[in-house]
């Protein structure tokens, strides 16, 4: 009985060590997890901003996110929901009728151009009203040119941002002036700046530092000269001027705080900076946040080649051809990189490829798209077609052989209808010799 009792007690004393040990593991598992986690979302710690998305504009890969599916106020950055729907509705030459409701609708104190009530400017002046200074009258003047009114407008607005894939944003003006239920997220902004900036017009207004608003039939003079309110293309403000930075919007509004959209281009790699809700009492703080994004993926990311242009990807046996043409080299027609950080080795092992040809049989000409070729990583599609290396002859062979079976198939049709033919005179005589007798 002692024994029993001195093995039960072994036992207990194993059992809770074992326990104790696995709680102690399980919290240094966990507390590694937190570090590592915590390591990576604070990469960016000293920015303030609430929301954010630095993202590659090209694949939509996504370097660094914070909130970017809150629930947020756009403020100005409306503006480049704007100049999307203008500059796919417009003819940038259009002539624009300055309404009375669209400069005395602008409140007190917020940025206007000076547009005159029935003062004519062309469309494309406009957007530069529209995107430098942040002027509210020329973005309503647009809106009620392209919708005719503020509603209709903006009914277009959360038509289009729904199919750029928006999926909590609603606009009710084209401004950003603040209205409870003129909302979106920093994810959908990128989606909209992803847009705006793929257009060359809104591209080259958004990276002009000043432009003069000429004269017009209300307004005698060149005095309205509009200056960018983006410091980091501003090479004056040297704290804050980024020479990468190809553009930006900004915005602000009591409720929105300070928020800016900026565009970057350096080795091959197009970022797009989405900062919402920087609520610092530092000047500029929002630039200095972009800034320090695009340094940060400029100096650790790159982009890693996975197929060049005119490359060959495989040696495909062409069905129908010569012999000497049938071995088909099938080349790549763009480039396809991977932003990625230097750091990371063996791209390709983590990478899914998926290859679609369309067409394996001759005739084929030289630079023809022949298919398409599929890369898969961290959940992002990169694609190119695939085409001819060179020309590839048909055979005539097979064409000789079908004439050859067609040949053989008419004699045999017609030996078969001569054969029936027979048999039925034969069949016509026997009766009438019936009949006869």
């Amino acid at each position: 009985i002692m024994k029993q009792n001195i093995r039960k007690k072994l036992i207990i004393i194993i059992l809770v060590l074992l326990f104790s040990m696995n709680i102690t593991l399980g919290i240094n598992a966990n507390e590694v997890s937190i570090q590592e986690n915590s390591n990576i979302q604070d990469k960016f710690s000293d920015i303030s901003a609430r929301n954010i998305v630095l993202s590659n504009s090209d694949t939509g890969k996504i370097v660094y996110e914070r909130n970017k599916d809150e629930k947020i106020y756009p403020a100005s950055i409306t503006k480049l929901m704007t100049a999307i729907l203008v500059v796919e509705n417009c003819n940038l030459n259009d002539i624009v009728t300055v309404s009375e409701n669209a400069v005395k609708s602008v409140p007190l104190g917020y940025v206007n151009a000076n547009l005159q009530v029935g003062e004519q400017l062309t469309v494309e002046q406009l957007l530069y009203a529209l995107l430098i200074p942040s002027a509210n009258d020329a973005a309503n003047a647009l809106a009620e040119h392209v919708g005719g009114s503020i509603e209709s407008f903006s009914a277009m607005m959360n038509t289009r941002a729904r199919e750029l894939g928006c999926t909590g944003t609603n606009f009710t003006n084209p401004s950003g002036l603040h209205e409870e239920n003129h909302y979106t997220t920093a994810n959908d902004l990128f989606y909209i700046s992803k847009q705006a900036i793929s257009n060359n017009e809104i591209k080259k207004i958004v990276g002009t530092i000043k432009y003069t608003l000429p004269s017009s039939n209300k307004y005698n003079g060149t005095s309205r000269v509009l200056t960018s309110t983006n410091y980091m293309k501003r090479k004056e403000l040297s704290k804050y001027y980024c020479e990468y930075c190809i553009g930006g919007k900004t915005g602000y509004t009591g409720e929105a705080k300070n928020c800016v959209v900026e565009f970057a281009q350096k080795n091959g790699i197009n970022l797009i900076a989405v900062v919402m809700g920087e609520d610092s009492k530092v000047k500029g703080k929002k630039f200095l946040d972009a800034k320090e994004m695009f340094d940060y993926t400029y100096n650790n990311y790159e982009n890693k080649i996975i197929a060049q242009a005119g490359n060959e990807y495989e040696t495909l046996k062409i069905s129908n051809a010569t012999k000497e043409t049938k071995k088909l080299k099938v080349l790549y027609k763009d480039n396809v990189n991977i932003v990625e950080l230097k750091s990371v080795e063996n791209l390709k092992d983590n990478i899914k490829i998926k290859v679609n040809y369309t067409n394996k049989k001759a005739p084929i000409q030289k630079g023809e798209t022949i298919g398409n070729i599929t890369y898969e990583y961290d959940g992002i599609e990169y694609k190119t077609d695939l085409i001819a290396g060179q020309n590839v002859e048909a055979s005539e062979t097979l064409k000789y052989v079908l004439y050859t079976l067609l040949i053989v198939l008419i004699i045999y049709i017609i030996y078969i209808l001569k054969k029936s033919n027979g048999k039925t005179k034969k069949y016509k005589k026997r009766k009438a010799k019936r009949i006869y007798y």
